[in-house]
């Protein structure tokens, strides 16, 4: 089923990290959703590059940004997350290795209605920028139908960083970082099962992301455990059709005088973070002249979030491969 091969090789990679302001800022460290179809493929050598526009908004009554309580912050993104995939062509532990580099840009924009402990009243703030650096050296197997890879994502503080501003008598803050102000890692395992003859595959990826403490806020994130599914119906055509989902969750509390500061403030008795999502997925590979190209669209709702922003994600993914 030769779509199915043009589908592994143009649509592999569109995966990996960025934009973020960590469970502090109401968002993970980790951009949940980019693991789904062939989620567990590394492709043939050769160089990937992937277009990334992510749009999403969303609520939570109150939240941790830049080191100050925020109470209603309604937030909007609109990220575009190019990202360079190089696979090796050779062999590493019985694999095909690969590394990965994403420097994401950003537009946010979030509306709330006070700073706790400071003033009530609506305000509005916004910031326009580069996110953090990711780079992401990856291994990947193949047995049969079989796919797996392991992943090690780096990302560098290099985003802009700035605590809380706040002007009390003009009722306006400062309050949005694209950064997070800290380094993180996150090991991630990926497994695909594709079956060339019926075109039905089940992707999964189980990560955890480890962050060190934000220095400005004495903030500690505990760890931050992901999961992500897809089951798509590849079709003869070069279309396939399915669901993804993804669940967020953090094991333990947040640390720190900052965290510490932070519950007290806002009178909780716990930090602990998570999220789940679902939604529909269509993605369509195809080749313009010998140029293979792969095209990627989802919708995802996220529901029972507890401490963290609870958005709806509308996800285009544009992919060519050199």
């Amino acid at each position: 089923m030769k779509n199915i091969h043009a589908a592994l090789t143009a649509s592999a990679l569109l995966l990996f990290p960025s934009f973020g302001q960590a469970i502090e800022g109401g968002t993970q460290t980790y951009l949940l959703g980019i693991r789904d179809s062939l989620a567990g493929v590394v492709p043939p050598a050769g160089v990937y590059f992937n277009n990334d526009l992510v749009l999403y908004s969303g609520q939570v009554p109150q939240l941790v940004i830049g080191g100050v309580g925020v109470v209603d912050p309604d937030l909007s993104v609109a990220l575009w997350r190019p990202n360079v995939t190089y696979v090796f062509d050779s062999a590493l532990w019985g694999g095909t290795p690969a590394v990965n580099i994403s420097l994401p840009i950003a537009h946010a924009s979030m509306d709330a209605q006070g700073v706790v402990g400071q003033f009530t009243g609506s305000f509005t703030d916004e910031i326009t920028g580069f996110g953090d650096l990711s780079i992401t050296p990856i291994v990947g197997w193949h047995n049969g139908n079989l796919h797996t890879s392991a992943s090690l994502t780096m990302y560098f503080p290099t985003g802009k960083y700035e605590t809380a501003s706040l002007d009390v008598a003009g009722r306006s803050a400062s309050v949005l970082n694209l950064g997070k102000n800290r380094f993180a890692a996150d090991p991630t395992i990926s497994m695909t099962y594709l079956d060339p003859k019926n075109g039905l595959e089940f992707s999964g990826a189980l990560g955890v992301t480890i962050s060190a403490e934000n220095s400005a806020t004495r903030y500690q994130t505990a760890p931050e455990f992901h999961f992500e599914g897809a089951v798509l119906q590849h079709l003869p055509s070069g279309w396939a059709v399915g669901v993804t989902g993804y669940a967020f969750q953090q094991f333990s509390e947040d640390s720190g005088a900052g965290a510490e500061s932070i519950k007290a403030s806002l009178g909780l008795s716990s930090l602990r973070a998570q999220v789940y999502g679902l939604g529909p997925v269509v993605t369509y590979s195809t080749k313009i002249g010998d140029q293979p190209v792969n095209f990627k669209a989802k919708y995802i709702k996220e529901f029972d979030a507890e401490r963290v922003f609870e958005v709806d994600k509308l996800w285009f993914t544009l992919g060519f491969v050199f």
